[in-house]
């Protein structure tokens, strides 16, 4: 779960603005379908009958669940409010009802009313690393599944990345250099709110909350140059985006670049390049509740 901003000053909050995101996800969502409808069937087992999607975001994942696994009660659930306004919108859209709960991963009193009886399976996606005290919040994760029950989170694998390492304009590295912005504005935030940061992997967070039966599922996403299309286009906003989100944590020069890099106007804009790439690798972790 990530969350779109703009440029921040000095001194403002580096906590994500998700009502602000909400149009995005909603794009996201509908571009990743067939994505969250294999990983749903890859997760659920013949017993899922209780699901939720924590941090649901768009729901993408109990949109899928509800879809493909028959018998399945899902709830989405978030802490933001207008991300359970987007998933009434996308439920009425689609025909799909969707049961939603407002609760956040550092409240396992409100995650437990939301998700209502022991789960089956939990997905969180994105969410966790954005808790006050990760885990904590996958021991609070971790009490809600039934025996045998199971929790996906999809955390770590590597942040996209579209060029080459070397534009002719700017400074080399200018894609990585982004990439360690945004950590340092997760580090900032997670301080921000007096947060405790993982200090492991994720599948050692996991068997710390007491899971057993650790497995990854990675997807790798690798579309070579040129991107074209629908590509390129994912490739421009997903840049100016970050861009926008992580703005405060770039020094004067490479924000100088991206501003000619991103403007369609300006000659070096990127969406005139050929030697735009998109690679990336999605990891899903998955452990279960020991019977």
């Amino acid at each position: 779960m990530a969350a779109h901003g703009h440029h921040h000053g000095h001194g403002e909050s580096a906590a994500f603005d998700f009502a602000e995101a909400a149009p995005r996800f909603r794009a996201r969502a509908d571009a990743e379908t067939g994505r969250y409808r294999r990983l749903a069937q890859a997760l659920a087992g013949p017993g899922t009958r209780v699901a939720a999607d924590i941090g649901c975001g768009a729901a993408s994942m109990a949109f899928a669940l509800a879809e493909t696994v028959p018998g399945v009660r899902v709830t989405a659930v978030d802490a933001e409010p207008a991300m359970l306004d987007l998933v009434a919108e996308r439920a009425a859209e689609r025909g799909t009802p969707m049961a939603t709960a407002l609760a956040s991963v550092d409240d396992p009193d409100a995650l437990a009313a939301a998700v209502g009886a022991p789960a089956d399976l939990l997905w969180a996606g994105h969410v966790v690393h954005h808790a006050a005290d990760p885990q904590a919040a996958l021991g609070n994760l971790a009490a809600l599944l039934a025996p045998g029950g199971r929790l996906a989170i999809g955390e770590g694998g590597t942040a996209p990345q579209f060029l080459p390492a070397n534009l002719g304009t700017g400074r080399p590295g200018l894609e990585l250099r982004l990439i360690e912005a945004g950590a340092r504005r997760l580090a900032d935030e997670l301080a921000e709110h007096g947060g405790t940061p993982l200090v492991h992997g994720w599948n050692v967070a996991l068997e710390h909350a007491g899971l057993t039966e650790v497995r990854t599922i990675d997807e790798l996403v690798a579309k070579p140059a040129p991107l074209t299309g629908a590509d390129l286009d994912h490739a421009l906003d997903a840049l100016a985006t970050r861009v926008g989100w992580f703005d405060r944590y770039l020094t004067d020069e490479d924000r100088h670049t991206w501003t000619r890099l991103l403007d369609p106007a300006g000659p070096d804009w990127l969406g005139h390049r050929r030697d735009l790439h998109h690679l990336a690798i999605d990891t899903v972790y998955t452990a279960v509740r020991p019977a």
